[in-house]
């Protein structure tokens, strides 16, 4: 990585540092995606309890302080029920109330106590070091919301200076609108974004350098790649790219199978040694007491694997392509129709910058390109069957529970292998559909964050 820092991560540092820190401020308390149950595991996770308890195969959680469980409660009786958002000062009022409050709650948050404290170090850190200075549960909130953004820039400037090409695009990938919304939140999807792309970053900068076996380097980016697997369950299949990995960083093709073979052991194992508590959690059972459990979807599809298929084929055919827009805008319900219709509008213009950006002279690097097409594949395919077995029942024909944000991987990926394979000639109409890209997440984020000013103003 260069000294200084690129042009690409300036932008980086002043559009999501500067959207961020506004939806920091503006966005109402835990409102984003599943924002109760990330706020009550990012607190357990501060208090320095790291696994979460098991009342049963339905509930999973933990006795928090009744302070912030109280606050937090009344907040999404307030957005949901009664259709109201607050504002700034009706925050502070409830937060000063529920700081009197003592003892503790027991809360079953299943959806995310099943997540390894990786997923919650920033927002745990933002808590704790507030938790030092005052009891307010609003305070504790915005600081863990602050920790995630600045955790997030931070990646995603640090994977913009390994970059070997395509930085612009990789830019557009770390600030569309709901990637940035998420990380000024308590959302995992920040750092679920953020060290995936970091690693396919690294592995990139190591397969396009001078040949040459690399320890230091090589046992940096597997670290980050055990850490990768310490996310949610599914981001196991981010890790396929470091099969991209040139023989020379290894010396001899022995080397590269034996060093590859130990990382992805190594990987499993810390996969498995986090999960194996909760491979049995009924998480859907936990949002619908009345869904069938897990258990039998489970058990119907080892013994009718191949009975996945037609309800895979049919989501690729019929519903991947209309999750575009939600990948890029839907931030949840707290936006007007009116704005969502908009941001689905500027997705296609984020589209087509992010596919036409790239920009540079030399040869195409099949072999690359090709891969991370197929780890496109392996994500997105990963992702579907996890849902599938954990959300569906026998016999089911879609792919349930599927949301575009689970795309922000494949999105890079795809925009990686459009670059490789187009690259070369255009330079100026390439610069343009990049600042035509760049201009639509500002507009996105700018048309999300004065809605919600309006109202919490």
């Amino acid at each position: 990585m260069t000294p200084h820092l690129r042009s690409e991560s300036l932008l980086a540092i002043l559009v999501i540092g500067a959207f961020g820190l506004a939806a920091v401020v503006l966005v109402p308390p835990a409102i984003t995606f599943d924002g109760p149950s990330h706020y009550f595991r990012a607190l357990q996770v501060s208090r320095g309890q790291w696994r979460a308890e098991r009342y049963s195969s339905r509930a999973v959680g933990g006795a928090l302080p009744s302070a912030h469980v109280d606050f937090v409660d009344t907040l999404w009786n307030s957005y949901w029920v009664e259709h109201d958002f607050g504002s700034l000062s009706r925050w502070s009022a409830l937060s000063r109330k529920a700081s009197a409050e003592t003892g503790a709650q027991r809360v079953e948050f299943t959806n995310t106590a099943v997540y390894s404290p990786v997923n919650y170090a920033l927002q745990a850190l933002g808590m704790r070091l507030m938790s030092w200075m005052t009891p307010s549960p609003l305070a504790a909130h915005r600081a863990a919301c602050a920790t995630n953004l600045v955790g997030y820039l931070a990646v995603i400037v640090t994977a913009l200076g390994l970059m070997p090409r395509y930085r612009r695009g990789l830019l557009l990938v770390a600030s569309y609108p709901l990637i940035v919304i998420q990380s000024a939140s308590l959302s995992t999807d920040a750092i679920n974004a953020a060290l995936p792309l970091l690693l396919l970053a690294w592995t990139w900068k190591l397969r396009d350098g001078a040949p040459g076996t690399r320890p230091m380097e090589l046992g940096g980016l597997f670290l980050v790649g055990l850490l990768v697997a310490l996310l949610k369950p599914t981001s196991l299949a981010a890790l396929t790219c470091l099969v991209l990995l040139p023989v020379g960083c290894f010396g001899t093709r022995r080397r590269w199978f034996a060093g590859l073979g130990v990382f992805f052991l190594c990987a499993l194992a810390a996969w498995y040694l986090w999960n194996k508590a909760n491979l049995d959690v009924d998480v859907a059972g936990w949002f619908e007491p009345s869904h069938p459990p897990a258990s039998e979807q489970k058990a119907w599809f080892l013994a009718h694997p191949l009975r996945f298929v037609d309800p895979f084929l049919y989501f690729l055919a019929h519903d991947l392509a209309p999750q575009w827009p939600h990948l890029y805008g839907d931030v949840g319900g707290w936006i007007p129709a009116g704005i969502q219709a908009f941001l689905g509008k500027l997705s296609l213009i984020f589209m087509v910058g992010l596919c036409g950006c790239g920009h540079w002279e030399g040869r195409a690097d099949w072999a690359w390109a090709v891969g991370n097409v197929a780890q496109v594949f392996v994500i997105v395919a990963f992702t579907a069957l996890t849902l599938w077995l954990s959300f569906g029942v026998p016999h089911l024909d879609r792919i349930p529970a599927f949301m575009g944000r689970y795309l922000f991987v494949a999105a890079a990926g795809l925009g990686i292998a459009s670059a490789e394979a187009s690259h070369r000639g255009l330079g100026r109409i390439r610069g343009a559909l990049f600042w035509a890209a760049l201009m639509a997440n500002c507009a996105g984020l700018t048309a999300i964050l004065v809605s919600i000013a309006l109202r919490v103003a």
